[in-house]
């Protein structure tokens, strides 16, 4: 990968962190309801290109979401748009539904992103993936979308065990 493009993933995930915390629509909660809604350290947010959570259709919600912390599966939408900057244009593609298992962290914030490549005419590049970060905005951590099912499984088996996904991230 060019520096260049790395540089790029990076601050399309440093801006889309920054708007989970912006104004506008506060996160819909995602968990079972408590007397006070719970504090930044203790839930796990997310944000982006996302359309299901733990196989729940969450297009007609709020775009930013809190969870508690643990092992969820995200799902995005099929087609994604974008204005173009610059231009009168907007950008769009039929991605198909991609499949994220994200070891969600107490206090993270995570983003599934599209990244757009460079464009020759009127095709380009495209890429899907996963981010999280801490409360400061900080990047910690890049997600691939599932390959198969097995990956799955072994996700569902890691998360089974928190404590040591705390001590090999951390």
């Amino acid at each position: 990968m060019r520096s260049f493009d790395a540089a790029l993933m990076l601050t399309v995930a440093h801006l889309s962190m920054a708007c989970i915390s912006a104004g506008g629509r506060p996160p819909e909660r995602l968990y079972p309801p408590t007397a006070q809604p719970l504090r930044a350290e203790q839930v796990s947010k997310l944000s982006g290109y996302v359309q299901f959570v733990d196989n729940q259709d969450v297009a007609s919600l709020a775009s930013a979401f809190e969870l508690l912390p643990g092992c969820h599966v995200i799902g995005t939408p099929s087609s994604w748009g974008q204005h173009a900057p610059g231009t009168d244009s907007v950008v769009t593609a039929t991605t198909g539904h991609w499949l994220f298992a994200l070891p969600m962290r107490a206090g993270h914030q995570y983003s599934i992103q599209v990244l757009v490549g460079a464009m020759t005419g009127p095709v380009g590049a495209l890429t899907i993936k996963g981010y999280e970060s801490d409360l400061a905005g900080n990047v910690t951590r890049a997600f691939e979308p599932v390959r198969n099912p097995s990956d799955l499984q072994n996700f569902r088996a890691e998360a089974a065990h928190p404590a040591e996904i705390e001590g090999r991230v951390n």
